[in-house]
């Protein structure tokens, strides 16, 4: 992840701030990339999922198998989020 802290410009990615920081701009980036930019309240749980799997696989794993990768960690990753999101914010993302 060193090229990726890089070019969000983190001069210190272990700094708790820039690492959240360039979370939050991560997410939202590929957030918007899998739902087209659509508005905040018409997201669907299908873009949160894929921006989620592409943040902790990578765009071109969610790219290659079309969704979510097969792969364990992403897996429980998705499904741990979704989990919270769900008690926290009901339902789906609409």
């Amino acid at each position: 992840m060193p090229e990726e802290a890089r070019k969000l410009g983190l001069s210190n990615p272990y700094d708790p701030v820039q690492n959240i920081a360039g979370a939050v701009y991560l997410l939202k980036g590929r957030l918007d990339k899998y739902s087209g930019g659509v508005s905040k309240q018409d997201l669907k749980m299908r873009h949160i999922i894929l921006a989620l799997a592409s943040y902790n696989a990578g765009m071109g794993a969610v790219k290659r198998y079309g969704g979510v990768p097969p792969y364990r960690e992403t897996r429980n990753y998705v499904k741990k989020v979704e989990k919270i999101y769900r008690e926290l914010c009901g339902g789906d993302a609409s």
